[in-house]
């Protein structure tokens, strides 16, 4: 465990953004503990670690972590970060729980993983504490655990965030083409879709399985805005049905839709993803022209001596975000949180209780478009 209380680096106030003149004069310090594999032990002995990949991740959001606590100094937010290593390891972890220090914290960040999570489950509902799941995506994971936070919406939130963001675009009138390749996210993105899209008279549902050679032209409308759906992480699924339709579509308005796993690609052709209309879903999005994005980025070099990560800028944001809540709602934060919207540097965090089971969620997505071959947030 290290407990950290304030960094003497100066770097600026992303906090004038939600501060309150009460906070200034505050004398409480806000007790916050992160639990996390960072692996420290086995990476050290071994850089290449089987666990390395994931405890270098909880490094670089530590990091990210540590820059925020520079800019609770300048705003005279006392706050106390406690950190625990559960080296990816439940007995470990077990043994942190038992820990003073955690037991007096006011908010936990962590565990990552399902199973430390469900560990830390049992925990907060004894102490009343709020946890947050910082990085993952948990698709399948339903805890009937009240005090949960997730930070990042599952793969089902996708499905219905897409398909409310179609039908507002369009007035309710479209001709919507999911195109399926049987993979694991095409499974669970078509069975959503399934589930919630109703019956109307102005939208058009097709659902198309995905094989060489099949002539796309024959699901498209000249009438309706066309939206193709490719819940696909197989960058040869996507090429190949670009390839299909890019020579196709004079007549056709049309949009393609696709996730994540996309930005990862390895050989877009940006010109045809352009003509394509591709917009892509994502639960990060870097504006690198934003002033204020400028000066972390500048501060992290300063600190690290390298480029901030994903995990650095949600380390960053997140900490800013609930330590904010947390001094000025104190730890039942996440009631004045809900049905809100929160911008950050990576995202905008839109937190509101999931159907299935008691705990909260982030259902705000980031939605991506290719314009002049450079990514823009249009929400």
């Amino acid at each position: 465990m290290v407990a950290v209380k304030y960094v003497n680096k100066s770097l600026f106030l992303f906090l004038f953004l939600c501060s309150s003149a009460h906070l200034i004069a505050q004398k409480k310090s806000n007790n916050i503990a992160m639990v996390m594999p960072f692996c420290s032990k086995q990476i050290l002995a071994n850089p290449d670690c089987y666990d390395a990949q994931l405890g270098n991740l909880c490094r670089e959001y530590y990091q990210g972590a540590l820059i925020a606590l520079d800019s609770f100094e300048r705003a005279k937010v006392a706050v106390t970060l406690s950190v625990f290593d559960t080296e990816n390891d439940s007995m470990t972890l077990l043994r942190i729980l038992q820990k003073t220090q955690l037991k007096s914290s006011e908010l936990i960040i962590g565990p990552v993983l399902q199973g430390g999570n469900k560990l830390m489950s049992g925990f907060v509902k004894e102490t009343g504490v709020y946890h947050i799941s910082p990085l993952m995506t948990f698709s399948k994971t339903r805890l009937d655990d009240a005090f949960w936070i997730s930070a990042n919406p599952d793969i089902p939130t996708y499905a219905t965030f897409l398909y409310n963001y179609i039908v507002t675009q369009n007035h309710d009138s479209a001709n919507i083409i999911i195109v399926s390749d049987k993979s694991p996210l095409d499974k669970n993105i078509t069975t959503v879709l399934k589930q919630i899209i109703p019956k109307s008279k102005t939208v058009s549902i097709k659902f198309v399985e995905y094989e060489r050679g099949f002539n796309m032209i024959k699901y498209l409308s000249q009438s309706l805005t066309n939206h193709i759906i490719l819940p696909s992480s197989n960058e040869a699924t996507v090429n190949g049905v670009f390839k299909n339709i890019k020579d196709t579509n004079d007549g056709f308005t049309m949009t393609t839709y696709g996730f994540p796993q996309w930005l990862e690609f390895k050989n877009m052709d940006y010109e045809v993803w352009q003509r394509m209309n591709v917009t892509v879903l994502s639960p990060y999005f870097i504006d690198y022209d934003n002033e204020q994005v400028k000066i972390f980025i500048e501060s992290y070099r300063a600190r690290f001596y390298t480029e901030p990560t994903e995990a650095a800028f949600k380390g960053y944001d997140q900490l800013l975000l609930f330590g904010m809540e947390l001094a000025t709602n104190g730890k039942n934060f996440i009631s004045k949180m809900e049905n809100k919207t929160f911008s950050t540097l990576n995202t905008r965090y839109y937190f509101k209780r999931q159907e299935e089971g008691a705990s909260y969620q982030n259902y705000f997505l980031n939605v991506l478009k290719l314009e002049e071959l450079k990514l823009r947030r249009v929400n």
